[in-house]
């Protein structure tokens, strides 16, 4: 197959999937997993997921009409973000969404157009910061940017008006928030935050969404079952768990490791310091936020060639001198036309990098005895005809 190309593992995406879906079984069968579309959403991708019994997390009216077109009703999908259109907003909540309200102007369109709850409309928490280690999280100074803080009367002002009407207290709250370590504590932490807004608010929650931003199909790294379990140990006595749904938001830990990206060198060249070697791949397509310090990879090579190189700078393909994705140190020294294959690019890759100089590669699926290609790489007509009236 001509690089570059993104490669799904099909069987290695199911199973991740399966690692939340048993546990949450086990452990807290009131539940279901939405899948954060943000994450990668490639069509094929969310449409697979629907049959996996995975619904949609959305954050913007653009996810929310293109999970309806991969086959959600509006019932399977969970609205949150910010930046929720009126018209979108009030389409979810009508049709039994379930909508998490994060920002003042959803409010005042909820206080004036809907009478009660539902028991499926949450309000997203502004997590307090101090309650973590500093090196779980970032943004310790200024706090997390989303959710309503119990800190000032945001929160209760907002838990007022999205329970008016419901006299048995069925609000939904939010959790999620971003984390550099993704470890147990921190979850660990929401779910004590989670239980101490519940009893301070007297809220019977009709669900606990508790966010994403977990590990998934990496060696040595928290299971599914580890985060449902440190999470139950928490809540088990504050909520009733037949009655109060737990969500789960995992986008990388479904998607992340069961990718690979594969790319061949097109050039190599010496300066006087350094080996360069220029690949068909970018940095931009597996590392869009450019923050990434090493890869999983693995070197196909196209001759028997043996000889070791002290430094080869492994380089993309785009005309910035900063897309160096990586050295090579003490390896044996490339050619023209062999492979490097890098594993675990499933999340902000595909969807995130973007038509920057070459346009979107070609996507494949591996099934156990089938290659199939499930979106075209992008040709020149294709970019001209978007941006052509």
């Amino acid at each position: 197959m001509e690089t570059p190309f993104f490669l799904i593992n099909k069987e290695e995406l199911e199973d991740n999937i399966l690692s939340f879906e048993s546990a949450l079984k086990k452990i807290w069968p009131n539940s279901r997993i939405a899948y954060s579309v943000k994450t990668n959403s490639l069509p094929w991708l969310l449409k697979h997921l629907k049959t996996q019994n995975v619904i949609a997390e959305v954050v913007s009216d653009e996810e929310y009409e293109l999970a309806l077109l991969c086959g959600y009703k509006e019932e399977e999908i969970v609205f949150n973000g910010p930046i929720k259109g009126k018209a979108a907003f009030l389409d979810s909540i009508n049709k039994n969404s379930i909508v998490n309200i994060d920002s003042q102007h959803e409010l005042e369109v909820f206080k004036s157009n809907i009478k009660e709850s539902k028991g499926n409309i949450g309000v997203r928490v502004n997590i307090d910061t101090s309650i973590f280690e500093s090196n779980d999280i970032g943004y310790i100074e200024d706090g997390f940017r989303f959710g309503f803080s119990d800190e000032n009367d945001e929160l209760s002002n907002a838990i007022e008006i999205i329970r008016f009407g419901d006299m048995n207290n069925r609000i939904g709250l939010h959790f999620h928030c971003n984390s550099v370590t993704r470890s147990l504590s921190v979850y660990r932490k929401l779910a004590e935050y989670a239980k101490f807004i519940i009893e301070k608010y007297n809220i019977s929650p009709s669900f606990i969404d508790i966010g994403g931003g977990f590990f998934g199909g990496v060696e040595g790294k928290p299971t599914g079952t580890d985060y449902i379990t440190a999470i139950h140990e928490v809540l088990k006595n504050t909520v009733n768990i037949e009655t109060t749904m737990l969500i789960v938001e995992p986008g990388s830990a479904i998607i992340g490791s069961a990718v690979e990206f594969h790319t061949s060198v097109i050039d190599t060249k010496d300066n006087d310091r350094t080996r360069i070697v220029t690949t068909d791949g970018s940095r931009i397509n597996i590392d869009p936020l450019w923050s990434k310090k090493n890869y999983t990879y693995r070197i196909e090579k196209n001759t028997e060639a043996r000889i070791k190189l002290e430094k080869q700078v492994i380089c993309g393909y785009t005309c910035m001198d900063h897309d160096r994705i990586m050295s090579l140190l003490d390896e044996n020294i490339l050619s023209i036309g062999d492979r490097l294959i890098y594993e675990k690019v499933g999340a902000y890759t595909m969807t995130f990098g973007g038509p920057f100089i070459r346009y979107f590669p070609d996507v494949y699926v591996q099934n156990k005895n089938s290659l199939d290609l499930v979106r075209k790489r992008m040709k020149v007509r294709d970019y001209y005809d978007i941006h052509t009236k």
